[in-house]
């Protein structure tokens, strides 16, 4: 096989580097270069933490490997990319974090009854202990209820050749199927020793078959029985997979499935009982390798199941016990916690008591005593999630406040949100944030709100959040009459994954020029006939046309506008420039503090009885020169110096 070489001879990326090369990769590094190991033809995702990096190892990659690399709208539309490429004969990937499952759900159900012609690997990064979720979506019981089949790393080094081979096995089972990764498989570091990157012809050939590629319901009928007869030779070939192992002996039983083996087996080692208990490592939970773990109840009296989050696996080999007859005793979450992520910390108390019993080392001492921890608990500064300095959403969330609590105000407003930075106006001081869902929601739960409780609804949602999820929800509020003031904050970017484009930002995952969709012209297209675009900065502007659109019936729409404050920033340092700073003129100070306790902004500094502005934090946007943030005249600077 060949390599791919870049100009110079050599690749630049440690991902890229030649086979045989042992090199640091990031896990989610290693998803990505064992998909280009795999001859990847083709991938599309929608930017989400955990799951982000992959897609930027594979755009970083492209012009090295030749494979086609998109961010698309949302996740099912992600799904649909990759599901044409797979039916074109090529081998392609779509990759999310967990909750975007729910959004790809639909097409890859249809497809999966079809069966693929090239491989698919559909890759979901769940999130045990929700560290950027809102839930701990455990996706693999939509693979088992979709057939598709389960491939679960055990750490990040694994990642390599798990996803290499399931876009493989892919291929060749005809068949789409899931990597699970989860937070600390794609987020750790491992050294990784790489494989051949493959030369491949990249044309496509769609074999049109309307009985096929038609999901009507007299075609489904049919393919169902071809699922069922596919995933039946797929439950034998798993048998044979490098990634099911058993070591130990005994007649003690454990098994660790996923990120959780690695957990398991250093608790073992911690209790000083490893090889001498039977170790099962599981690396495909779905289907499970019926046989070889047969044979391993069989020389057990009792078993463990060790995996994070549900009782997936465990419910599958308690049943596959009951079928064999009297034999082991399967536990595991009556044990092992079913909530956040494993550690040996969490995992070995449970283990050592299934173990005859066994009590868990004793912890070394603490550094501290408690009387010195309480003490450092007492100074250590709080240091919560916020909006950086300069952003937009501050100032929105400042002039929802003023619009609901402002002089003679005394009607509530709720005030929905959606999935983004502007999520962070629910902590104080702005406080500004009533519901949050997903994707989407805050205009949705506005219609409801709207109608069924009586008060005025202010919902906000981003600009990337608005082409994912937001276009159906506002037509729906146009369609059915809702009373509903929409600030569409609009920062150019996919800000909170790390500045990925969207549609209306004008340019490709590749960084060719793309065409740009207008923010306002498409919610006109919606139905909305009130659509007013405001200078982020500008708290005034943006409170009165809160005031305006909360006074008239129907959907109004205010766009707050002003570039994400990290890209000014990149910026003026690749330009050597630097912005204006606003300061406070201490004699004018009167030290009331509100400037701290009702904006918040990072950049504002108690100093004894005064305020002062760190310089070193201010970005000179001015917003905290309108007088609703110091009524006292004493904050000085250029309104609206952003992008001085």
């Amino acid at each position: 096989m060949k390599l791919y070489r870049c100009s110079g001879g050599r690749l630049a990326e440690p991902f890229l580097e030649r086979a045989g090369k042992r090199v640091l990769l990031l896990g989610n590094e290693a998803i990505a270069r064992g998909l280009l190991e795999a001859g990847l033809d083709a991938c599309a995702a929608y930017p989400g933490t955990p799951s982000t990096e992959i897609m930027e190892t594979l755009i970083a990659a492209r012009k090295s490997c030749g494979h086609y690399a998109e961010w698309s709208t949302n996740e099912k539309v992600a799904a649909e990319v990759a599901i044409s490429a797979a039916m074109c004969g090529l081998r392609a990937s779509v990759s999310m974090k967990g909750v975007g499952v729910n959004v790809a759900s639909e097409p890859m159900q249809a497809f999966t009854y079809m069966g693929t012609v090239g491989g698919l690997v559909l890759i979901t990064a769940d999130d045990p202990s929700m560290n950027s979720s809102h839930n701990e979506q455990d996706n693999r019981f939509f693979a088992r209820e979709a057939y598709l089949p389960v491939f679960e790393p055990s750490d990040s080094s694994e990642a390599r050749e798990v996803a290499r081979r399931a876009l493989l096995l892919s291929e060749e089972w005809h068949q789409p199927v899931v990597l699970r990764s989860t937070t600390v498989i794609g987020h750790s570091s491992a050294p990784v020793t790489l494989g051949e990157l493959p030369v491949r012809d990249r044309r496509g050939a769609f074999p049109r078959d309307p009985a096929r590629w038609t999901n009507l319901p007299q075609n489904a009928r049919r393919m169902r029985g071809e699922l069922l007869e596919r995933f039946s030779a797929i439950r034998r070939a798993v048998e044979e997979l490098e990634f099911n192992s058993e070591s130990g002996s005994g007649d003690v039983g454990l098994i660790g499935s996923g990120a959780a083996f690695p957990v398991l087996a250093e608790s073992l080692e911690a209790l000083g009982v490893a090889g001498k208990v039977r170790l099962f490592k599981l690396g495909t939970p779905f289907p499970l390798p019926e046989k070889r773990l047969g044979a391993f109840l069989e020389r057990c009296s009792r078993v463990l199941v060790v995996e994070e989050l549900e009782p997936f696996v465990e419910e599958q080999v308690q049943a596959l016990a009951h079928r064999m007859g009297p034999g082991a005793r399967v536990e595991g979450k009556s044990r092992i916690p079913i909530t956040g992520e494993l550690t040996v910390g969490r995992v070995l108390p449970g283990v050592a008591a299934f173990l005859d019993g066994r009590r868990p080392p004793e912890a070394p001492a603490p550094a501290l005593s408690p009387e010195q921890a309480a003490e450092a608990e007492r100074l250590a500064l709080p240091r919560p999630p916020v909006l950086c300095a300069g952003c937009l959403h501050r100032s929105a969330f400042f002039a929802i406040n003023l619009s609901e609590k402002g002089p003679g105000k005394s009607e509530r407003m709720l005030r929905p949100s959606d999935i983004g930075c502007y999520t962070l106006g629910y902590q104080p001081p702005l406080n500004a944030v009533d519901t949050n869902f997903c994707m989407g929601a805050g205009i949705g739960i506005a219609c409801g709100l709207g109608r069924f409780s009586g008060d005025r609804v202010v919902p906000q949602i981003g600009d990337s959040t608005f082409f994912h999820a937001g276009i159906p929800p506002l037509m729906n509020a146009v369609v059915n009459g809702s009373d509903v003031v929409l600030l569409l904050l609009d920062n150019g970017t996919t800000a909170m994954t790390g500045h990925q484009p969207h549609p209306g930002v004008g340019r490709r995952a590749s960084g060719e020029p793309a065409a740009r969709l207008d923010l306002e012209r498409m919610v006109r297209a919606c139905g909305v006939e009130h659509v007013q675009a405001v200078p982020g900065w500008d708290i005034g502007a943006i409170s009165k046309a809160i005031d305006e659109g909360a006074g008239r019936r129907g959907v109004t729409v205010v766009i707050v506008r002003e570039r994400c404050v990290l890209t000014v920033l990149r910026d003026r340092r690749a330009s050597g420039r630097t912005g204006p700073v606003c300061s406070v003129e201490p004699e004018r100070c009167i030290g009331c503090l509100s400037c701290i306790t009702r904006f918040g902004c990072p950049a504002m500094r108690p100093d004894g009885k005064k305020m002062r502005i760190d310089a070193e934090s201010c970005v000179g946007c001015g917003a905290c020169l309108d007088p609703a943030v110091c009524a006292e005249g004493a904050i000085t600077g250029r309104k609206g110096g952003l992008e001085g």
